[in-house]
């Protein structure tokens, strides 16, 4: 395990949480970062009442008006100055809207968004075109955030936090629930300042201010170490990125945790946590095996794609006796063309000496255009034509098209016919 995940679970204790300056650090969490629902949760820390000084909600002054004293209870009931039962009556009978209406909505608004402004709740976003965050589904508002592209996840979950978003959602007036969250703040502190936390915390994330950034982006300090639990084989600081692929991309945890077992390094963890369900691509024994062999990522993505299989990669590097990750490369580079070589190609590219080939997509393509419209190969064939491997693997050797086509013209069929062949041809020149 992470030795500082595993430093961070014995020595954390409910004295040192309660002992934390910051309150919104140590709202509760759930281990899914799914939080205690914000119902059980009360409107002040530690359920005490949240005693507010805030301008009077009253429908002819608005916020401005003459401050009062405000008191949510525990149990979120409301305790105004005003007399409940007059103003509404008052308002039943065509008066302004009381505040004490007022503020029962904006408190109700509170709570419903409690679970996001503390970050015991997470919030549905996804990454859009070009890298840009989004939305995701049934939090998008029409006339708010609807189709709109974020440039960063700490300012689209910034976006879910704020008064207009939030406004807009539970339908309040924007004016007061700006006021009562800004009074709420003199409790809670700052809803988007970055929170003090226990130094063990701060050591799992490798970038200096990325509790603040991982903050920011919605997911609570609380949260980080059974996050670095993922990466526990990574022996290092986690970077930012990887947390926020765990809670916004779509890699399983456990996948990620058995993949990294064959490579464990911080970057390489970031990078598995944002694959797009690499799960339901292939086995975490598939794809640990070919990040093992230390091919570009991108490479490693054609090999998965093409279901290559890493046991004949080694079988192929043992009998020829070439190291393993320069064969795995070479299959990567004719999967990419199209092709899926076995080991009588590999032999018959050394026994000609090509140790370096590079098939072309579009100089294969070419080659079966040729073949495939050729009358005179048409009418002496016999079975089958060469498929695209082994026309591919014949270009390589004979190093142009129209060789191999008068190749074909020969006889020639497969790359062990080419043996013969080229020793003819060789006579032939002499």
């Amino acid at each position: 395990m992470n030795r500082v995940a595993a430093e961070h679970r014995r020595t954390r204790t409910p004295e040192s949480r309660s002992a934390a300056v910051d309150t919104l650090a140590h709202v509760v969490v759930g281990a899914q970062g799914g939080g205690e629902a914000s119902g059980s949760q009360g409107p002040a820390p530690g359920r005490q009442p949240l005693e507010l000084d805030i301008e009077c909600f009253n429908g002819v002054s608005g916020p401005g008006g003459t401050k009062h004293r405000v008191t949510v209870h525990p149990d979120w009931s409301v305790t105004t100055p005003h007399d409940p039962e007059a103003e509404r009556i008052a308002e039943a009978f065509g008066s302004y809207t009381s505040c004490v209406t007022h503020m029962e909505r904006i408190v109700a608004a509170f709570r419903a968004s409690f679970g996001i402004l503390t970050r015991s709740e997470r919030v549905p976003l996804g990454v859009g075109r070009g890298g840009s965050w989004q939305m995701g589904k049934g939090l998008s508002i029409v006339g708010c955030c609807r189709g709109t592209l974020f440039g960063g996840v700490g300012a689209a979950a910034r976006h879910t936090r704020s008064p207009v978003h939030l406004a807009k959602q539970h339908k309040v007036p924007l004016k007061h629930l700006e006021a009562f969250l800004s009074a709420a703040a003199v409790t809670w502190g700052s809803w988007d300042g970055t929170p003090q936390v226990d130094h063990h915390i701060e050591h799992l994330v490798r970038e200096p201010g990325g509790v603040g950034d991982l903050w920011r982006a919605g997911i609570h300090p609380d949260d980080i170490p059974s996050l670095a639990g993922v990466g526990a084989v990574v022996d290092e600081p986690l970077p930012v990125n990887f947390y926020l692929g765990l809670v916004y991309g779509s890699a399983d945890h456990q996948w990620i945790a058995e993949v990294l077992a064959h490579r464990p390094d911080a970057d390489t963890a970031a990078w598995l946590a944002w694959l797009d369900q690499p799960q339901t691509r292939a086995t975490p024994e598939a794809w640990g095996q070919w990040i093992g062999f230390a091919l570009s990522r991108a490479d490693v993505l054609v090999a998965i794609k093409a279901d290559l299989s890493a046991e004949y990669v080694h079988e192929v590097a043992f009998s020829n006796g070439w190291p393993p990750r320069a064969v795995a490369a070479q299959f990567v580079k004719w999967a990419d063309a199209g092709c899926s070589l076995k080991a009588e190609h590999f032999h018959a590219l050394k026994r000609h000496r090509v140790y370096a080939p590079r098939p072309s997509t579009r100089a294969i393509d070419s080659l079966r255009e040729l073949v495939q419209q050729n009358p005179t190969l048409a009418r002496r064939a016999t079975g089958a034509l060469p498929d695209r491997t082994e026309l591919a693997v014949m270009l390589e050797i004979l190093g142009n098209r129209h060789e191999v086509l008068t190749a074909l013209l020969q006889g020639v069929r497969t790359v062990d016919d080419l043996d013969a062949y080229v020793k003819r041809a060789e006579r032939t020149m002499r």
